[in-house]
């Protein structure tokens, strides 16, 4: 195969490694941006399933203590029922009233740990609410954004195609030059090879007596190039 004349290789070179160099800088950012992604999307989906737990058991404390509420209020009432019923009978009566106090304060010591656990559940469930927010926000600025990169790789890829069409066209128009200009010398050397027998042969003598008779001159007075002489001959 005959190689390409400098002049196609000087006008497609520095275009096509341009497009490379634009393709090999769009590659490995459609390649990397799935993967942080895939990465961020599954220590999200952690986060939350810990969440969610942590949220189950806070409700189980939630009805533990509606448990001992209501447990305290039966014992409210057997107190206020003990009052009626055991007037009389002051000195076990204040020693029942002594126990139920430290209960209450017990009660009233564990509502306040409980409101504290309460505080601190709510805020963390803002925070993770807020977070979960700004993390689909983001989620979605990177969707977009391969979305485009992969638009962008999709349009270099169709016109680098052009680009190959066109240049296997011109690759092929150069061919049939080189065919016509090999057909061409291979008719010149015919001709070299028919008037170099001419002159091998006698008819060379008188070929050179008719150059001298002509004199080298032409029908208007100018010079006959050698080409002339070789088609006359």
């Amino acid at each position: 195969t005959a190689a390409p004349p400098s002049w196609l290789s000087r006008k497609m070179l520095p275009f096509k490694v341009s497009k490379w160099m634009g393709l090999a800088c769009f590659r490995p950012l459609a390649v990397s941006s799935p993967s942080v992604r895939q990465k961020k999307l599954i220590h999200k989906l952690q986060e939350e399933k810990a969440f969610r737990e942590e949220m189950q058991r806070f409700r189980e404390k939630i009805e533990d203590f509606r448990e001992q509420m209501w447990s305290f209020r039966g014992k409210i009432r057997a107190f206020q029922g003990h009052i009626l019923e055991f007037w009389e009978e002051e000195r076990p009566f204040w020693e029942e009233e002594k126990t139920f106090w430290k209960e209450e304060k017990t009660f009233w010591d564990m509502e306040k740990s409980f409101r504290e656990e309460e505080k601190t559940f709510w805020k963390k469930y803002r925070t993770f609410w807020k977070e979960d927010k700004a993390f689909w926000k983001e989620d979605n600025a990177f969707w977009e954004r391969d979305r485009n990169l992969l638009a962008e790789d999709k349009a270099l890829w169709e016109e680098e195609k052009a680009l190959w069409v066109e240049e296997r066209a011109l690759l092929e128009e150069e061919k049939a030059l080189w065919q016509d200009k090999k057909a061409l010398w291979e008719e010149e050397n015919a001709l070299w090879e028919e008037e170099k027998a001419f002159w091998v042969e006698d008819g060379g003598h008188a070929a050179a007596a008719q150059v001298r008779e002509w004199g080298l001159h032409n029908a208007n007075g100018g010079q006959r190039s050698p080409a002339v002489l070789r088609g006359r001959a």
